[in-house]
């Protein structure tokens, strides 16, 4: 009685297995986009002896990937990302001591390419790598005046990574983590920066993928 009440069992896991994997959506190529949001942490120097974090706090970003899958294991494509946080640091303390609303808005964008390791899977890792340019705008308000300056330059390296749930043939979502690197050189005022620095910001969030 037991070997056949454990025999059953089996029998019952090895079809629900069957039945997940039916569902698996197969391998795909041509276009696909995504959407990714999440946490961003500066880290880093804006420029020598002066840390990133005193001037902008954390950030909520959203990104966006699009591009296409030349053959299943490789996407080619190009990103745009914007990050929206507030001051940070020193300049956080100096913003509430002069009654200031400060603001900050980073942008990215740039090519990229990801490895994807199990693009038939139904849990599917990949990796990733990008470059491009990012540009930080600080924004400061206080009885309906308004003053704005912003810094930008060469995003020498953006490392992806994450694992994709392919639900369907047209949707997927999963856990991510990226990291950016890069060096502000130029201002808005067209001042260059001469005593230029690396900085980095490290994201970790979600990722919905159309078309995975």
């Amino acid at each position: 009685m037991k070997f056949g009440v454990s025999l059953l069992g089996t029998v019952g896991l090895l079809g629900l297995s069957s039945v997940a994997l039916a569902q698996t959506p197969p391998a795909r190529k041509g276009f696909q986009m995504d959407i990714r949001t999440g946490y961003s942490v500066p880290m880093g120097s804006s420029q020598a002896n002066v840390d990133l974090s005193n001037m902008v706090s954390g950030q909520v970003p959203i990104f966006v990937d699009i591009g296409a899958k030349l053959i299943p294991e490789l996407f080619i494509g190009g990103y745009f990302g914007l990050g929206i946080g507030g001051a940070g640091g020193t300049s956080k303390d100096a913003c509430n001591a002069n009654g200031l609303d400060c603001s900050a808005v980073t942008v990215h964008i740039g090519v990229e390419a990801q490895y994807h390791i199990l693009p038939a899977g139904f849990v599917n890792p990949w990796i990733g790598y990008g470059l491009g340019y990012e540009s930080l705008g600080l924004g400061t308000s206080k009885n309906g005046v308004t003053n704005s300056s912003s810094v930008g330059g060469f995003e020498f390296a953006r490392f992806m990574g994450g694992a994709d749930f392919r639900v369907s043939r047209v949707f997927g979502v999963g856990p991510f983590v990226d990291l950016s690197m890069a060096t502000y050189s130029s201002a808005s005022n067209g001042a260059t920066i001469p005593d230029t620095a690396t900085h980095e910001w490290l994201t970790l969030g979600a990722r919905f993928v159309f078309f995975p």
